[in-house]
């Protein structure tokens, strides 16, 4: 009888490891699928955000990699109109199916247009009066062209701002009324700043204005073009000047106080500061190496 229930014991002991080990695969391990949202229960795997990912323009991929939660959001956005399509007995149109896309659009894609066409129906049509007070509004950048030539164009531009409104309040609506759960911690893995990337805060900064060293201070953000184009020219002088000068990239979105304090208006806005943290010069726009070196040269830094 002991016999029997070691048997049974080491039995059930055995299944419940199976069972971790299991678990791990299918969940966090090789095998697994972690989730990365649920968005009123259904799921968004991280296996779709790459998917997602992959169809992004690959000159903006990099962006994307940095700041995660901005394509999440667009996924979340389109399971919501899907949802909503499906609970409205909306489908895709005839003749678009999901495999393979017709014409560069899925069915989901066809089917998210369509609810939305459903919904736009219901604007009220452009009135003549607004098109008047349009074009005279921006007459002088129409081109020469005559009220009754650029109506057509005006009228288009009206209903597709009126379209994104629309659409932007209905997305706001249903976002209201769902339940998103968001992993952070899976999102957060997802983030990846490249090499050069990282950003400085306004604690750095505070502390190395006091160091008495000169400083350049980079006002910007990862997702402005020429920002990332004078990333490498910082990152050049900062290993050229090293143990000389202090160098510092401050993204004014997560420092608008700082931003505000050094009424910066432009991105990028270098600033230089003398030893004792007093703004010599400041630059408005993507500067060259050479210029840089140049201000550092009226600064005694060589």
């Amino acid at each position: 009888m002991k016999k029997q229930r070691k048997i049974v014991i080491l039995a059930l002991t055995a299944a419940i490891i199976v069972g971790v080990v299991a678990a791990y695969l299918f969940t966090i391990g090789p095998l697994g699928k972690p989730v990365l949202a649920s968005v009123n229960g259904e799921k968004i795997t991280v296996a779709r955000f790459q998917e997602e990912l992959g169809k992004t323009d690959p000159a903006a991929r990099d962006l994307v990699k940095e700041d995660p939660g901005k394509l999440l959001d667009v996924i979340v956005n389109r399971t919501l109109l899907l949802q909503q399509a499906k609970k409205e007995g909306v489908a895709a149109p005839k003749g678009v199916s999901a495999t393979p896309p017709a014409a560069g659009e899925d069915a989901e894609t066809a089917t998210i247009m369509a609810y939305l066409d459903k919904k736009m129906a219901a604007s009220p049509p452009v009135a003549p009066e607004e098109i008047d007070r349009i074009y005279e509004a921006y007459k002088d950048q129409m081109g020469g062209r005559k009220k009754e030539e650029a109506a057509p164009l005006i009228k288009q531009m009206i209903e597709q701002q009126r379209q994104g409104e629309e659409a932007e309040k209905l997305i706001a609506d249903l976002r209201k009324n769902a339940k998103i759960d968001v992993n952070q911690k899976e999102l957060q893995k997802l983030a990846v700043v490249p090499p050069g990337m990282e950003t400085q805060s306004e604690a750095d900064f505070r502390k190395a204005l006091t160091g008495g060293k000169p400083m350049i201070v980079d006002f910007g953000s990862n997702s402005c073009i020429p920002c990332r184009q004078l990333r490498p020219v910082l990152q050049t002088i900062r290993k050229g000047y090293a143990g000389k000068l202090e160098v510092l990239i401050i993204d004014v979105r997560n420092n608008q106080k700082l931003a505000s304090d050094y009424q910066i208006q432009v991105i990028p806005t270098v600033i230089f500061f003398d030893p004792a943290g007093k703004e010599i010069f400041r630059h408005q726009g993507f500067m060259s190496e050479e210029k840089v070196k140049e201000q550092l040269a009226k600064l005694g830094v060589v």
